[in-house]
C-alpha cells in the first residue's frame, strides 16, 4: 500500500475539477506519472505538478491521499471514491464526495454545496462509504443518498438529505430550511433541534432503538457522545411519499 500526498505549491484562485482523480488508479502510478496527471480547468488541462509538490510514502495500511493546502475552488474532490483514505487538510469546493461508492474521505476545514450529492447526469448520489466533515457544509448535502455515511461537524446549509433513500447523516451544528424534503428511508441524527415540517415528519418520541449502541462506538462524530445519544427523540416521514426516514434530534 502507498499514501500520496500532494502539497499545493501556491494558493488557487481559479475554479479547479478534481473528479477525474482516481486513488484506486493512483496507487499503481510512479510520483511522476501523478505530476504527468492531467485535471481540466477554464484555462485548459493543467498537470498536477504545475500546482502541487508529489510525494509517496510505502508500507502505509492503506491507500491514502493526502492534500496539503486550501481547496476552496476545487469541485469534485473524491468524485466515486471507492477505496482507502482521502485527506483534505483545509476546506474543499462543491461537489466533494459525489457518487461516492466506499472508503473514507475527510475534509479538515469547510465543504462546498452537493456535499456527497449525484453529478452531472446521475440521478444517484452518495452510495457508499464514510465522508467526515470535520467544519461546516454548503446547500444540498446528501441528495439522494443510498448507502454510507456523512458526518458535519459544524452547520449544514438548504435542503440537507432531499430524496434519501437510505444511510446515515448527521449535523452537530445548525441546518437550513427545506430539511429531508422526499425522504423515503434512512437516518438523520442532529445536535441541536432542527425545524421541521410537521406536515411532513411526525411528533418526535422518546428514541428507543439497539442502533445506538453500535452508533455510539462506529460513528465518525466526536460530537456524538454517549450521553447526548441517551436523550435523543425521534421522529419519522416524509410523509407526503409514505416515507419511513428516522430524525433523530435533541
Amino acid at each position: 500500500m502507498s499514501q500520496i500526498t500532494l502539497r499545493l505549491r501556491s494558493a488557487l484562485r481559479a475554479p479547479l475539477d478534481a473528479s477525474r482523480i482516481r486513488l484506486d488508479e493512483w496507487v499503481q502510478l510512479s510520483a511522476s506519472e501523478i505530476e504527468r496527471f492531467e485535471l481540466p480547468s477554464r484555462s485548459g488541462p493543467i498537470a498536477i505538478g504545475e500546482l502541487f509538490e508529489v510525494s509517496l510514502q510505502s508500507d502505509v495500511s492503506m491507500p491514502r491521499l493526502v492534500i496539503d493546502g486550501c481547496l476552496r475552488h476545487v469541485s469534485g474532490m473524491g468524485f466515486q471514491h471507492k477505496l482507502g483514505e482521502i485527506i483534505c487538510q483545509s476546506d474543499v469546493g462543491d461537489h466533494a464526495g459525489s457518487c461516492m461508492l466506499g472508503g473514507r474521505i475527510v475534509v479538515h476545514g469547510n465543504a462546498g454545496h452537493h456535499l456527497g450529492s449525484p453529478r452531472g447526469a446521475r440521478n444517484v448520489g452518495m452510495n457508499g462509504g464514510q465522508l467526515i466533515v470535520r467544519g461546516s457544509a454548503g446547500d444540498d448535502a446528501g441528495q439522494r443518498m443510498r448507502r454510507g455515511e456523512i458526518w458535519i461537524d459544524g452547520d449544514a446549509g438548504q435542503r440537507l438529505a432531499t430524496w434519501q433513500v437510505a444511510g446515515t447523516i448527521g449535523v452537530a451544528g445548525k441546518c437550513g430550511s427545506n430539511i429531508a424534503y422526499g425522504m423515503r428511508r434512512g437516518t438523520l441524527i442532529f445536535g441541536q433541534q432542527p425545524t421541521l415540517d410537521a406536515n411532513r415528519f411526525s411528533t418526535p418520541i422518546p428514541l428507543r432503538s439497539a442502533f445506538v449502541g453500535l452508533l455510539g462506538r462506529s460513528s465518525g462524530a466526536s460530537w456524538l457522545t454517549p450521553e447526548s445519544l441517551r436523550s435523543l427523540r425521534v421522529c419519522r416521514g416524509d410523509r407526503h411519499i409514505d416515507g419511513r426516514g428516522e430524525i433523530w434530534m435533541p
